[in-house]
């Protein structure tokens, strides 16, 4: 890893699976890191089943995380490696089980995903020799599931799309009217798909663009950005992007500027 202690990339889904997942993505610690690392993890507005191996410390278990709206903190070590994926707002809680609805989902929560989902899925992503490989096997199991378990919501799987073409920039009602809902019919079902209302959602991806944009060093002109985004000015950018990560926008990018970043789903 050329001295870089942490690597993280993400790639896109299969065509058939877009409406479920945003992205699979690996974490990666390098063996030679000494010292346990707080790792923070800022929210992006979706759950995210990842599955943990670090075969030095007995480590191989599948988790959930999100959908939080705050960052947290994660301890990790040398030799740690995440494949996880983004679940997309329209799928999120058939993967849960039917309890769910009962858990504060902000954090890391090792339990409860849908147990025809988990069942054997460790072991599998265990034998796994590369992402690569982990993705094929989320892929597989993610089209048995949706055999048994049902497909997302598709006035809601249209609304993500929507909202991620538009960066965040877009209004809740002019959602509701583009997949053919009232606004609080549109709303609850939001609600009940993701854990999150629209505006909550809304309010993440457009700081996930921001994010992106900084982590590949791209338009630091903040006044330009802000505008972009569709932000009243820069002031409420930063504030808006302070509340979610607490970290400014410059603090942030010095905080991920110590990971080495591959390709990112925008």
């Amino acid at each position: 890893m050329n001295g870089t202690q942490m690597i993280y990339r993400e790639v896109v889904p299969s065509t058939d699976l877009e409406s479920f997942v945003m992205s699979f993505w690996e974490f990666v610690v390098s063996d030679d890191t000494s010292e346990p690392i707080e790792h923070e993890i800022f929210p992006d507005g979706c759950i995210s089943v990842f599955y943990l191996r670090n075969f030095n410390r007995g480590l191989n278990h599948v988790g959930i995380s999100g959908p939080q709206l705050e960052t947290f903190t994660k301890t990790v070590s040398g030799g740690d490696t995440y494949w996880g994926m983004r679940v997309s707002p329209a799928a999120c809680f058939p993967f849960l089980n039917p309890e769910a609805d009962k858990i504060n989902l902000s954090g890391v929560v090792e339990t409860p995903l849908h147990p025809y989902f988990t069942h054997g899925l460790s072991e599998k992503l265990a034998a796994a020799k590369s992402f690569d490989g982990a993705v094929l096997i989320y892929e597989n199991r993610l089209r048995e599931f949706i055999v048994t378990c049902g497909t997302c919501d598709p006035e809601i799987a249209k609304a993500v799309w929507l909202i991620d073409a538009a960066r965040g920039e877009i209004r809740v009602d002019d959602l509701a009217l583009s997949v053919s809902l009232s606004t609080r019919q549109f709303q609850r079902r939001f609600k009940a798909s993701s854990g999150l209302s629209p505006k909550q959602y809304i309010r993440a991806r457009r700081i996930r663009a921001t994010a992106v944009s900084l982590v590949e060093k791209q338009d630091q002109n903040w006044a330009h950005r802000a505008a972009e985004l569709g932000f009243a000015d820069q002031a409420h950018l930063t504030h808006e992007f302070t509340s979610l990560t607490n970290r400014s926008p410059i603090s942030f990018a010095e905080k991920v500027g110590k990971i080495r970043h591959g390709n990112l789903v925008k």
